[in-house]
């Protein structure tokens, strides 16, 4: 249920900055009033308390997130339909809705030490290729891995970590 929640909603407002014409002023501001949730679970849970009257929450949400803007509405009513709790899950939707409209691809590089920039500039070029799209790389660092590298986008995975490859090869002489 909560996915769906999340995919109706974030739907509904990416179909609505398209038809304003403002998608990435919205992107922008959704992610911006993520933070703010993410920061700030006490804020949740008051926008979420039934206790608290409407007229507050709406007080509380224009002191925040000022008192106009698709996002400012699209909180407003969230908060009213009681789902704000789900605000997380409707940004991510959202920013799929918005990767696959600009034809962008989110990836991510584990590696054992941070890439060098060259080094991150090489990867995104030949991924970008690869891809056809643009892509946006998060990096992560595990030492555990010992040296290359682990793509990871969406539920799949390129291992070619030292430590992948050490399993591979424990794997195939148990199989011996």
């Amino acid at each position: 249920m909560t996915g769906d929640i999340g995919k109706l909603y974030a739907q509904a407002l990416f179909e609505l900055s398209l038809e304003a014409d403002n998608v990435e002023e919205v992107y922008k501001d959704v992610n911006q009033c993520r933070k703010i949730f993410d920061g700030n679970p006490d804020l949740v849970r008051l926008l979420n308390s039934p206790v608290i009257l409407r007229e507050e929450k709406q007080e509380v949400i224009d002191r925040i997130f000022g008192k106009e803007g698709t996002v400012h509405d699209f909180i407003c009513l969230v908060t009213d339909k009681n789902r704000i709790a789900y605000f997380g899950k409707m940004t991510d939707e959202f920013n799929a809705h918005y990767n696959k409209h600009n034809n962008i691809v989110e990836m991510t590089a584990v590696t054992c030490v941070a890439l060098k920039p060259e080094t991150k500039q090489k990867l995104l070029k030949k991924l970008e290729e690869k891809s056809g799209k643009t892509v946006k790389l998060k990096e992560e660092i595990d030492p555990s891995i010992l040296g290359g590298i682990i793509l990871r986008m969406g539920n799949s995975q390129i291992d070619n970590s030292v430590r992948g490859r050490l399993e591979a090869v424990a794997a195939q002489l148990k199989i011996q």
